[in-house]
């Protein structure tokens, strides 16, 4: 029977050579394009490296921000001036200490998650590389499982699984008995060796933070965020009493937030008319701008609500008055003034002086306010609370403060300037329908965007494509060429496209659901964009390639493994180049902040008042909710891969070595993380890569499934869930109070010193009250 299935396997080789004759062998040039992508990937790669050793010898300012901010106060390491390439050596340099001192406890938590991985993957790779790809070659003539040179053995195992063979006959071959317990064996070495580094990463993490945050004594860390306050207590004495009879400390100050929407819109059309004054005044020559000044004249200072007492330099001269006997004309001098329209979006109406037009609307506007911080205001039911020690405020947000259910729910208080003052001003109500309305939002696009994804993986297969698009199909099977590029590099690019786009929508969609903080709407754009990536972008493409009717196999919960690994393989290719084409060619290209480059000129142009020219330096924000998911991703997918395919394992190490220096240079250098979320993306990190360790050894169950006999190898695996699952659990039960919380122990150890230490991110020495607004001084309450 062994001999006729040789022979058969033979027969078939012949077939698929005639396939091929036919333009439908799909497999070599998939690999020649893995050749071409790496090819166009190290030219980009090398292209990006080169054009940013350029620009920031000629733009420091723009791509070393940083070290001129606050006038060098952050003490930088520099580099030779004049030496090309000597930030490399510079960025190589700096330790993990000086991450911590310079970019703050999230940017060493983010580099500390690259890090792992590149130590995770190395291992993985010497094992790969030295023993499992030459066994697998060994038995099978392919190095990586999907390869397209040989598939000898899956032919001859499939052979033998239609073959009317007795179910007590042996038909197996002994090797490839030996070949497959190799799969079974480093399935559980890499999951082991993988939690073995989470776990170690964990404690370090944890250690650091606590050490780090333990040392700080400012406002924000003595601060706990009250909700759900019942109406008796919502006034600040009233509130104090209560929690000081709770005798978890005493309380130093509270403030009750209350309904000011009427308030903020008007700072906010104040802030407007400040920053169109200061452009108007800048545009305005030197010699116009000193003559005769108004009798009452305002501080025109962005974050002041007092009126000033400075001389205004604005000159009464216009054309037409306002209706407003001060307005007198002086026709030889007005038509070197700025003038403006005052009608529809500024496009109709007659020509008025703007400085004078837009100085009446900021005596106004500053009228205005001043009437409306007299006004009552109803009270919320959130309440910042500043406690007399950071160790009472930390046991007061870790208490149960009321028997009944939502009321009175302690939360350790964002940084002064992370929280987002319009949303706590929201009453329970706006703020529940606002989350409840963008949530829904959300999964109902990401149910639309699974059309286009499944669309663009039928470009993966010339077979799907001749049955969507016979025209197509015809035009590819007679051009080799076009046929590569189509199914080969587009679809890389598309992917990536949509990876670039779709998360800037769910940034927007998440700034408008009404969370009280930047940091609670990166955590939350982290969990949105990576289940987007992980479910759209991988779970539903990979089926979508493979499968012609794939709700056919998500019906059948006893397929869906071995769907996922058939997808899996046959996807190996396509991954191999995303992979080499995200790491090597798109991440240098980062180095060159392209919207920040774009938009310099143009930024630059219209930079008219000193206020602007300060900020055009101003380093770009770094947001995790944009650039952690995918490298996530990457990680799951090199894991799923890490037995199968030592071509992904190689790729996926360069992706994250080059994504480590990378970012270490945008974190340190190039850009602020400015969000006070004190390192707790670990948790979210922990938990994806958990689920992607369960995802590996479901799939690897299902290839094995997929031999004959594959049952048994396959059963030898059902341990591992439950070893994943266990370490998860202590995660979740002992390592996250550590990671929410600072511990006493680390207070009282630092207590005694009578230091302050302050981070990047948290230098505030002020209290609640008197920020609410950006005011200098508190509101009436």
């Amino acid at each position: 029977m062994f001999s006729k299935a040789i022979e058969l396997l033979g027969l078939y080789d012949r077939r698929e050579d005639i396939d091929s004759n036919q333009g439908h062998d799909f497999r070599k040039p998939t690999a020649q394009v893995v050749s071409a992508q790496l090819y166009t990937a190290t030219l980009m790669g090398l292209f990006a490296l080169l054009s940013f050793s350029l620009l920031l010898q000629k733009l420091p300012k723009l791509y070393a921000s940083r070290r001129y901010k606050d006038n060098g106060s952050l003490r930088l390491p520099s580099w030779e001036e004049g030496k090309l390439f000597s930030w490399l050596t510079v960025i190589y340099k700096i330790r993990d200490e000086q991450v911590l001192e310079y970019a703050g406890l999230d940017a060493f938590v983010f580099l500390g998650f690259f890090k792992m991985c590149i130590k995770l993957l190395s291992v993985c790779c010497v094992f790969s590389v030295c023993i499992i790809s030459p066994i697998r070659y060994h038995f099978t003539g392919s190095y990586d499982d999907g390869d397209d040179n040989n598939h000898k053995l899956n032919i001859l195992l499939k052979f033998v699984k239609r073959s009317s063979i007795p179910s007590g006959e042996d038909t197996q071959p002994e090797g490839a008995r030996g070949y497959l317990w190799m799969y079974v064996i480093f399935t559980y070495f890499f999951t082991c060796l993988a939690i073995h580094l989470l776990v170690s990463q964990t404690v370090l993490v944890v250690n650091t933070r606590q050490a780090y945050l333990g040392k700080q004594n400012t406002v924000t860390d003595k601060t706990i965020r009250l909700t759900g306050i019942p109406i008796e207590l919502r006034d600040p004495e009233a509130l104090k009493n209560k929690i000081e009879q709770l005798k978890i400390g005493k309380v130093s100050s509270v403030t009750i937030c209350r309904e000011w929407g009427p308030l903020n819109r008007l700072f906010r059309y104040r802030e407007n008319v400040i920053l169109q004054l200061e452009s108007k005044y800048a545009e305005c020559p030197p010699e116009h701008r000193d003559r005769e000044a108004y009798s009452e004249n305002y501080n025109l200072q962005r974050n002041t609500g007092e009126l000033g007492s400075s001389p205004n330099p604005i000159s009464r001269e216009v054309i037409h008055t306002d209706d407003n006997e001060d307005d007198l004309l002086y026709p030889q001098k007005a038509l070197q003034r700025p003038m403006m329209r005052t009608g529809f979006l500024k496009l109709f109406g007659p020509k008025v002086d703007a400085i004078n037009h837009l100085e009446k609307q900021l005596r106004f506007i500053d009228q205005e306010i001043s009437e409306a911080r007299k006004k009552h205001y109803s009270a919320t039911t959130t309440a910042f609370v500043t406690m007399d020690s950071v160790a009472n405020a930390q046991m007061a947000a870790q208490a149960v403060l009321d028997h009944r259910v939502h009321y009175s729910i302690a939360n350790l208080a964002p940084a002064p300037h992370d929280i987002k003052w319009e949303n706590v001003c929201l009453s329970r109500k706006e703020r529940l329908t606002k989350v409840y309305c963008v949530t829904a939002f959300i999964g109902l696009s990401s149910l639309f965007l699974i059309i286009p994804v499944s669309y663009l993986a039928t470009l993966l297969n010339l077979k799907t494509i001749s049955r969507f698009w016979p025209s197509l199909g015809a035009l590819l099977k007679e051009n080799k060429w076009a046929q590569n590029l189509v199914t080969g590099l587009l679809p890389t690019y598309l992917f990536t496209l949509l990876n670039i786009v779709i998360p800037y929508f769910y940034e927007y969609l998440t700034s408008r659901q009404g969370l009280v903080s930047h940091s609670e709407e990166e955590l939350s754009l982290v969990s949105k964009n990576f289940f987007y990536i992980f479910v759209n972008l991988f779970l539903v493409f990979t089926l979508a390639g493979t499968a012609s009717n794939y709700w056919g196999y998500l019906s059948d919960t006893t397929k869906i493994a071995y769907q996922l690994a058939t997808s899996v393989k046959e996807f190996s290719l396509f991954y191999v180049d995303l992979i080499i084409l995200q790491g090597i060619g798109v991440f240098p290209f980062k180095l060159l902040l392209v919207g920040s480059m774009i938009g310099f000129p143009f930024v630059k142009i219209k930079s008219k008042t000193p206020r602007q020219q300060r900020e055009l330096y101003n380093p770009p924000i770094f947001n995790f909710g944009l650039q952690l998911p995918q490298p996530i991703l990457i990680l799951i997918i090199t894991l799923i891969y890490s037995v199968m395919s030592t071509k992904i394992l190689v790729s996926g190490l360069a992706y994250f070595f080059v994504g480590f220096y990378v970012y270490k240079y945008q974190l340190i250098f190039a850009t602020d993380h400015l969000p006070h979320s004190t390192g707790k993306v670990w948790p979210l990190i922990y938990r994806r890569i958990m689920a992607g360790l369960l995802l590996f050894q479901l799939t690897m169950a299902g290839t094995l499934a997929g031999f004959e006999s594959g049952w048994i190898l396959s059963s030898c695996l059902f341990p591992l869930p439950f070893i994943t699952c266990s370490f998860w659990w202590d995660f979740e039960k002992h390592y996250m109070p550590l990671g929410k919380y600072i511990a006493l122990s680390s207070i009282r150890e630092h207590e005694e010193e009578h230091t302050l230490v302050s981070s990047p991110a948290d230098t505030d020495t002020y209290d609640y009250p008197y920020l609410v607004h950006g005011l200098e001084g508190p509101i009436l309450e």
